[in-house]
């Protein structure tokens, strides 16, 4: 299986200069954690994630018109192309720990995205499917672990 045949390709995205509270009101409305940011050339520089509002803007007491630019994540992403093999994509969740996936076209263009449910929905292997929860979840008990 390959990427192109789980990928999500109706995808909400926002511009750098957008305002933290937009994005915030895009991810609520659709019922969204993730965000991906384009340029104005619409190539992917980053992304914002719920985390990334609670951390780096209402943590940080930032004004809700706080441009995206200055809360997103920032490139290097977790990303894969449309005809990626399903077993590519797994290894490289399972090796960086991410329980999301950017696809990207060959022009650098934003193309999709794929989550950790998707993968293992589509995983004919249930104790794949099962090692790559195992993977992701690890890192958040981790992270709870040191706080």
């Amino acid at each position: 299986m390959l990427v192109r045949d789980l990928m999500l390709v109706k995808v909400y995205s926002c511009r750098e200069s957008d305002r933290a509270i937009d994005c915030a009101r895009l991810m609520r409305d659709e019922k969204i954690g993730f965000v991906p940011v384009l340029n104005e050339n619409d190539q992917l520089i980053g992304v914002v994630t719920d985390r990334d509002l609670a951390l780096r803007l209402v943590a940080a007491d930032l004004p809700a018109s706080t441009p995206v630019s200055r809360i997103m994540t920032r490139t290097p992403l977790l990303s894969v192309r449309p005809d990626d093999d399903l077993q590519l994509l797994e290894r490289k969740m399972s090796e960086e720990r991410r329980s999301r996936a950017v696809v990207i076209d060959r022009e650098g263009r934003l193309a999709g995205v794929v989550s950790l449910s998707d993968v293992v929905a589509a995983e004919p292997s249930p104790q794949r499917a099962a090692q790559l929860l195992k993977d992701i979840a690890s890192r958040e008990a981790v992270t709870v672990l040191r706080q």
